[in-house]
């Protein structure tokens, strides 16, 4: 009975004794913790450093799995608990005892019970203090303060680094984006296809890559809003190179059907990327002429059918004794215009039946010896093809985009461009 009264006393002081170890390492590696802690939001004051918050807490971490292991690692042994209490004055009975805790013989059981009659008459002796020293916790705690205040202050800084995460957030997503579509390009290179589809779409794969490119070198919001505009506009062109592509195949133009269909898979693909339901065709027709032109002689003039996504009307009254009507609407791609008579004012582009005596002039030299001026609604106007000033703007502005996603224009040129047209 003796000997397990004895091996409970022992052991209790023992739990005590690791618990209090326990807790004055614990407060010991915080305070090194919070140092650190301290540490990177400082910086977050000085350097856009998003990851602070998350560095501050591993610190934290690391220092509570530090004092537990080092606590596992030197927990009190029993012998040494024995000690401890003899330090109370108990003159080593204690740990003689602990000795001689598996043996037997008279005078091992008279020592021990000399022990125990020791421990229940001095016993309120032994104190085995938890809590750490209050110093050591007054410094953890004001450096606990510390960092929750420099972790909830604000900063220009920590705003400045929350965008420029969240921006390089946006140019991984887009640069993976863009692999995906590089990657899929590449298996559709493999299909049955003529050269030249195969060189059209490595066109493609490269002009992608230049995106790539944009995207890594992007440092700020406006660099990477330009990329992905031209981003987009490189989607929309190549959407509708596959579905050319695909639709010339469908019409026999190739053997290969499933290469048809990865295409028309693919520039779906790109149409959901682009956030744009584009026409097959991408295209958006521009109706006929809003007014006929005059009518002369009585003649009765006749409306044009456009074959856009417009409408073109002419409507009038001829000069002479007849009247001149013209309506028409299409959808598609193409141009019509009406003749007929109108008081409403418009303007055309004249191109005259160029003449080409120069090298440097291009064109058709038909029926140039008989281009003559003639008399038109708003003036003078050359004998030759007529093309209203929304078609030569749209064939410009057309131009410019490319030019645009081509990289050929410097940077910060491209919102200038496009403002320049969207005021037309």
């Amino acid at each position: 009975m003796d000997k397990k009264e004895f091996l409970r006393v022992l052991q209790a002081c023992r739990h005590k004794m690791i618990i209090a170890s326990f807790l004055g390492n614990l407060v010991s590696a915080l305070s090194v913790g919070a140092a650190v802690g301290i540490f990177f939001w400082t910086a977050a004051f000085v350097i856009p450093l998003y990851y602070a918050g998350i560095y501050a807490g591993l610190s934290l971490f690391l220092a509570f799995m530090t004092a537990v292991i080092i606590s596992f690692i030197r927990r009190t042994s029993m012998e040494q608990a024995a000690l401890w209490m003899d330090s109370f004055g108990f003159e080593e009975r204690i740990v003689t005892a602990h000795e001689n805790l598996m043996k037997e013989g008279a005078l091992i059981t008279l020592q021990r019970e000399d022990a125990m009659r020791q421990l229940k008459a001095h016993g309120d002796r032994i104190k085995v203090t938890l809590l750490p020293p209050g110093k050591k916790i007054f410094i953890l705690v004001g450096l606990a303060v510390v960092l929750t205040g420099l972790a909830i202050a604000p900063s220009k800084t920590k705003e400045y680094a929350k965008e420029l995460h969240n921006l390089r957030e946006e140019i991984r997503e887009k640069e993976d984006e863009v692999e995906e579509v590089v990657e899929a390009l590449e298996l559709l290179a493999q299909e049955e296809l003529t050269p030249e589809q195969q060189a059209e779409i490595q066109d493609m794969i490269e002009s992608l890559q230049n995106s790539l490119s944009e995207y890594h070198q992007a440092s700020s919001e406006e660099m990477a809003a330009a990329a992905s505009e031209r981003l987009n506009y490189k989607y929309e062109q190549i959407n509708s190179q596959l579905s050319a592509m695909a639709q010339s195949m469908q019409n026999g133009a190739s053997v290969s059907g499933a290469a048809a269909e990865s295409m028309e898979a693919m520039a779906k693909k790109l149409r959901d990327m682009s956030g744009q339901e584009l026409a097959m065709g991408n295209g958006a027709g521009t109706g006929d002429d809003q007014s006929g032109q005059k009518g002369g002689n009585g003649e009765n003039g006749t409306g044009g059918k456009g074959d856009g996504n417009g409408q073109g009307d002419g409507n009038g009254q001829g000069d002479g004794n007849g009247q001149g009507d013209g309506n028409g609407q299409g959808d598609g791609n193409g141009k019509g215009r009406g003749t007929g008579s109108s008081s409403t004012p418009h303007d055309y582009v004249s191109i005259p039946n160029a003449i080409a005596d120069s090298g440097n002039l291009t064109g058709s030299a038909v029926n140039h010896d008989a281009s003559e001026y003639f008399y038109a609604q708003n003036g003078l106007s050359w004998e030759g093809t007529h093309m209203s000033h929304e078609a030569v703007i749209g064939s410009y502005e057309q131009n410019a985009y490319e030019g645009i996603a081509a990289g050929k224009y410097p940077s910060g040129m491209e919102d200038i461009i496009k403002e320049y047209f969207s005021s037309f």
